[in-house]
């Protein structure tokens, strides 16, 4: 099966919050090029906290995001 990325910018982040809490992974790009990729256990409008492969939590302003990325199975 293939997969899709789905990429939300920073100005869309507040209407996606529902459907990124029920991601199992996704990838946070921040302004600075560092990539952080986790589970999102709790986000707000204002701030992320991911917790990652190595069981580390990251709390991220969300003012620090340029884009989060998330992938779903394609239908084909």
């Amino acid at each position: 099966m293939g997969k899709r990325q789905i990429r939300i910018f920073r100005k869309d982040i507040p209407q996606h919050l529902p459907e990124l809490l029920l991601q199992d992974s996704v990838q946070v790009i921040l302004r600075n090029r560092v990539v952080v990729q986790g589970k999102l256990k709790t986000a707000t409008a204002d701030n992320f906290e991911i917790l990652d492969g190595r069981r580390n939590q990251h709390a991220i302003p969300v003012r620090d995001v340029e884009e989060v990325i998330y992938d779903v199975e394609a239908p084909y």
